[in-house]
């Protein structure tokens, strides 16, 4: 995987959703079936995960890892800025 295609690399909490759309409470996770996952605010009560994502040059985003605490999740991202992230011009 080239990861030179991305510009930055940020940190969002992610949120798992249910079939009919509503967030899956974290200790709920393992009787509710998530069908689609979106990122939220940081302080969101319903975060599952903390996803690591690549920006590209137009500004969408892809997501590259998902960790289980931010902590993680910002190492991995800082890592990846230092090795590949440039500055915004």
């Amino acid at each position: 995987m080239d990861l030179s295609i991305y510009r930055r690399f940020v940190v969002r909490g992610v949120v798992a959703l249910c079939a009919n759309g509503l967030p899956i409470p974290p200790d709920s996770l393992t009787e509710v079936a998530a069908v689609c996952h979106e990122t939220t605010t940081d302080d969101d009560p319903n975060i599952s995960a903390w996803g690591v994502y690549g920006v590209l040059f137009d500004q969408s985003i892809d997501n590259l890892a998902d960790c289980p605490t931010k902590e993680i999740a910002e190492a991995i991202a800082d890592a990846l800025n230092i090795q590949y992230g440039r500055k915004a011009a």
